[in-house]
């Protein structure tokens, strides 16, 4: 596991280390297991692309009738900041009404495509919602003027400063995902 790496024209250094990640999301899918032990047929909602490799980790971890589906949302492009547009690129793969879903996020920062997504599924008729990431920034999250209010992120396997960070499903312009731990971007 390279301290620091390039990719493109940026430098990255290290933030997590894989072993970190694999326990974080252990305690998720603990978390997750206990508060679905008696629900019927739950939904694990993977947003492609930057959570498939959580998912697919979280959901190996998780007991009982879970069901995976896929959407695909983007608001990053080719940037390092989001964009502040949601557009839906891929609806849900599966019927959505009267689901228990599980939203699997790679990262909530400024928290635009988890509320996105979040106002689809309740127009579509989900049962309940809850949201599970990878990584949350509580600093960018919580702090929106425009959103006093923001949605619970009710299962959260690591938190970070505002940096954006790569690796384990993260890319800076289509590369970087397949990393198995994660690089922050080196202050310029």
């Amino acid at each position: 596991m390279e301290p620091t790496l390039t990719i493109r024209d940026r430098r990255f250094r290290l933030h997590t280390p894989e072993a970190a990640i694999h326990a974080a999301i252990s305690k998720v899918a603990e978390t997750i297991n206990r508060d679905y032990a008696e629900a019927e047929r739950p939904l694990l909602l993977v947003t492609l692309n930057g959570a498939f490799v959580f998912a697919g980790e979280l959901f190996r971890q998780l007991d009982g009738p879970f069901e995976v589906a896929f959407v695909k949302l983007s608001s990053y492009g080719s940037e390092v900041t989001s964009s502040g547009n949601v557009t839906v690129d891929i609806p849900p793969t599966t019927d959505i009404r009267g689901r228990d879903v599980i939203i699997a996020e790679d990262v909530v920062d400024t928290g635009n495509t988890v509320h996105e997504l979040h106002a689809m599924l309740t127009a579509c008729g989900a049962r309940s919602i809850r949201v599970a990431t990878l990584l949350l920034k509580p600093e960018t999250y919580y702090n929106r003027p425009e959103r006093p209010d923001p949605l619970p992120v009710d299962y959260v396997a690591l938190e970070s400063e505002p940096a954006f960070i790569i690796g384990y499903g993260m890319d800076y312009d289509g590369l970087g995902r397949n990393l198995g731990a994660l690089y922050a971007v080196c202050d310029e």
